[in-house]
């Protein structure tokens, strides 16, 4: 990053066409920012509200904690979250084939964070290395 283009061997048409190009994948990395902090204001809203929902131990065990609705054997059973392993209905929870668990929709969006974020991959380098990062630059 922080390299100049040089766009002056470029026809007019061809340094249009880059620039064009260029403005169009600024725009796209700014909606995709956007749609990602736009659901980390949703999950910190669910986790606040998970938060305060699990200190009524016995109402998980009733009650789906996203929605509130309450469980029923047939009709809305209850299922256990993989990751924050709260009780959620099937309408608050989808089940992930590839670890044949189900996954919250809080929980899930987590995952799309991360991924989009490319968190996952600065944890997976963290935990390989001890010095990463400018925090242990200045250290020895």
């Amino acid at each position: 990053m922080g390299r100049k283009l040089d766009l002056s061997k470029l026809t007019d048409e061809e340094a249009k066409h880059v620039w064009e190009v260029v403005q169009r994948d600024f725009d796209l990395r700014k909606k995709e920012e956007e749609r990602l902090e736009d659901l980390k204001c949703k999950i910190e809203k669910e986790g606040t509200k998970r938060e305060l929902l699990s200190n009524q131990s016995h109402l998980n065990e009733t009650h789906c904690v996203h929605c509130l609705q309450p469980f029923k054997f047939l009709v809305n059973s209850k299922r256990q979250c993989l990751d924050c392993h709260f009780y959620t209905c099937k309408n608050c929870s989808r089940y992930h084939k590839k670890e044949q668990a189900w996954i919250c929709d809080p929980c899930r969006l987590s995952r799309i964070v991360k991924i989009g974020s490319l968190e996952w991959y600065y944890e997976h380098v963290r935990s390989r290395f001890k010095r990463f990062g400018s925090y242990s630059m200045g250290r020895k």
